[in-house]
């Protein structure tokens, strides 16, 4: 009996030390394939990470006279937005809203829910003009809607970069200066980098301001030229959020909507990879150092396609690197849509404000390219009044 029991004792044992060789061979396979698949998890984005929008809405004239903010809100409210996108705004800067309630003595914001513009906290009017503003905004956004990613979208006039965005009917047509933008990023709280800053607003696809938004995005959205009445396509640009082939969607819409105007631009500019515009600029600086005209930008910029009749100073950045001869593709930087009429375009402008005092002071005051500035200064600000086609 004792014989039996410890022959059923050693079968167990064998019993239990076979699966234990078993459960631990498992066990060992499954860690060595655990690595590999966290790798992958974290390398790779998908269409589903968490996006926000945070759009900035100075209504203007735009919205008093023609109802323009509020004709995009309505294509928001038709938008099938994605799960786990967030889309918020803040209104205000207008005389008079034409539709949803808004009221013009506030500053309001609101989340666009269900196909339904959901009022989340008013507060006393404010400057839309004013770096605070801007800044309150953003700290709110990011605090109450946290995402993976983020985006900024500030809607209205725009000026180029030497009379900036957002011009507040209600505060004397203050605009939100490109230097005043630049300080409300830079004091607020959000650390980390905006999937994209896009302006839809006229003339904002510049030189200058592609640096300044470079500090705080990976890409910029805007128009070289004008901007036809109806702006952005903001159905299309809502249902595309988050997605990998948003900046295509956001191109094509736009020059979907815009097809029968003659002049149209949108630029998508990958900002990470900014400093190759900023090196052929710096070429022709040096070839145009290097000539025996010291004025010889002056002539340049009088062959570029220019924008902005009622503004000046703003000229086509591909036009100037083309006359000095210097060879560049920003293909892989800045794609863009384009009317016929203005299929040469590079899709950014730069600033050459050197036939007026007060313009090129303020340049060299604001501008962030200290190489272009000295070479303004040292060319162009004793000569003032006799140097652009403009003057002559």
């Amino acid at each position: 009996m004792n014989r039996g029991f410890k022959d059923i004792k050693l079968i167990c044992l064998l019993t239990i030390l076979i699966f234990c060789v078993f459960l631990f061979g498992c066990s060992e396979d499954k860690a060595k394939t655990k690595p590999a698949s966290e790798k992958q998890s974290t390398t790779e984005k998908t269409d589903n990470d968490d996006f926000t929008l945070l759009i900035y809405m100075c209504g203007s004239s735009l919205e008093s006279k023609n109802g323009s903010a509020s004709d995009d809100i309505s294509e928001l409210l038709s938008a099938e937005i994605p799960d786990k996108v967030n889309v918020v705004l803040e209104t205000g800067g207008s005389l008079r809203w034409k539709k949803h309630g808004i009221s013009s003595d506030k500053l309001q914001r609101y989340e666009v829910s269900d196909n339904k513009l959901v009022l989340l906290e008013e507060s006393k009017l404010c400057c839309m003009g004013d770096s605070s503003t801007l800044k309150d905004f953003i700290d709110w956004g990011i605090k109450e809607f946290p995402s993976e990613r983020t985006a900024l979208i500030l809607w209205d006039h725009g000026g180029g970069f030497l009379k900036g965005i957002c011009k507040d009917e209600m505060y004397n047509n203050d605009w939100l200066t490109v230097q005043e933008f630049d300080e409300a990023l830079s004091e607020s709280t959000f650390s980390g980098s905006f999937e994209f800053i896009g302006f839809d607003c006229c003339l904002m696809a510049n030189y200058e301001t592609a640096l300044t938004v470079s500090k705080y995005a990976d890409y910029m959205i805007a128009s070289e030229d004008d901007e036809p009445t109806g702006g952005w396509d903001y159905k299309a640009v809502a249902e595309a959020l988050g997605t990998k082939s948003f900046y295509d969607v956001i191109l094509n819409s736009y020059e979907k909507s815009h097809h029968d105007s003659d002049d149209y631009t949108l630029s998508a500019i990958k900002l990470t990879e900014f400093d190759k515009v900023k090196a052929v600029l710096s070429q022709c600086i040096d070839k145009a150092e290097r000539s025996n005209n010291r004025l010889i930008m002056s002539k340049a910029v009088q062959e570029c396609e220019s924008f902005g009749s009622s503004i000046g100073y703003l000229y086509d950045f591909g036009d100037i690197a083309d006359y000095f001869n210097i060879s560049y593709d920003f293909s892989r930087i800045i794609k863009a849509v384009k009317s016929e009429t203005k299929s040469n375009i590079s899709g950014l402008n730069i600033c050459f404000p050197s036939d007026d005092e007060k313009a090129l002071e303020n340049y060299l005051l604001i501008s962030d390219d200290k190489n272009y500035c000295d070479y303004l200064k040292n060319n162009y600000s004793e000569n003032r009044g006799q140097i652009c086609g403009k003057s002559q």
